[in-house]
């Protein structure tokens, strides 16, 4: 039995047909991969990632609907499948009501590792900035300043609960914050997630459990625009928790001016952009509407080109944004 068939008979002992659970033997005489093939019904494509598609399925187990992401059919023997792995299993430890929660993981009938989590309803951060910056007036009415900031501080909280595991995310961006009907505000996307020490003793460490590999010094991972200089750069060792608060200074900068911190043009430009902007200030772009000074301030400490002249902790900054919406 090869290692994809052990994996995948090792994570489906509940075997279903329709919404009715089949008993083992008749589970076993249906065939190789039916129990998976009962249990999900494929809807359809929701989109996709660096390191697989994500597809819209019923599961029939629980009845309801689930969203499954699928490794690359080209990845899924390169050792870029331990990273896939990493994010299966990190974001599935990780219980915080901005982190979608992983309900199964395992291989496909196909030989393709999946996992699957809640499907989440509402917009990406993205597409809010960019409908503010064309001046759609009900996106202006839907999603106000005070609403926005309120999710921003509820997003690094959450960044912040995350670090105290000991993981740094790598690519918070815009397109990976979902926005809810309702309140909800997600995280999406672990996909690059590195594993430090846990930074508080009462906190257990997130665990690995995949054969990925380190990252290596010089090696360059992230999102060009919004990753840190550090990250840009190569300096691995020197990538931490103070690069994703980087990243959410530029998310926030970008919120403010309604335009990204660094250019949306040639790559060349956005990467010395990274390399020499020592702090931007939203309140100094053309669509900017009434930034107000302690903003401008903070998204300044956030996007500076050295860690140690940002803010502590993306807990900081959280606070810095709650000060502001209180009046202090």
């Amino acid at each position: 039995m090869n290692d994809a068939n052990k994996l995948f008979r090792a994570t489906h002992s509940v075997e279903v047909a329709g919404d009715r659970l089949l008993e083992p033997d008749a589970a076993k005489r249906a065939g190789p991969g039916t129990e998976f093939l009962d249990r999900y019904e494929v809807l359809g494509v929701i989109g996709s990632g660096g390191m697989g598609e994500v597809k819209l399925c019923r599961d029939r187990t629980v009845g309801r609907e689930v969203a499954m992401k699928v490794i690359r059919r080209g990845d899924r023997d390169s050792p870029r499948r331990w990273r896939f792995v990493r994010e299966a299993r990190v974001q599935g430890q990780l219980e915080h009501p901005a982190v979608v929660p992983v309900y199964d993981f395992g291989v496909d009938p196909q030989g393709d590792l999946y996992f699957t989590m809640r499907r989440v309803r509402g917009v990406s951060l993205a597409e809010v900035v960019d409908a503010l910056a064309d001046g759609d007036p009900t996106t202006e009415r839907r999603w106000g300043r005070r609403r926005l900031l309120t999710a921003f501080s509820q997003v690094c909280l959450a960044v912040d609960f995350f670090h105290m595991r000991g993981g740094i995310h790598r690519d918070l961006k815009p397109s990976n914050i979902m926005l809810g009907e309702f309140g909800e505000t997600y995280i999406l996307d672990w996909g690059l997630v590195k594993l430090v020490e846990a930074r508080s003793g009462d906190r257990e460490s997130l665990v690995d459990a995949s054969n990925a590999a380190t990252t290596g010094h010089g090696s360059v991972l992230g999102t060009p625009g919004y990753m840190s200089p550090e990250q840009l750069r190569g300096e691995v060792e020197r990538v931490g928790p103070r690069s994703d608060v980087y990243s959410l200074g530029a998310i926030l900068f970008e919120v403010l001016a309604r335009e990204p911190l660094h250019p949306r043009t040639a790559t060349k430009e956005k990467l010395l952009s990274v390399l020499r902007t020592d702090g931007g200030r939203p309140s100094q772009r053309k669509k900017a509407r009434g930034v107000a000074t302690a903003l401008d301030d903070m998204v300044e400490k956030a996007t500076r080109l050295e860690p140690e002249d940002r803010h502590l902790s993306a807990r900081a900054f959280s606070e810095a944004i709650e000060e502001y919406l209180d009046g202090r």
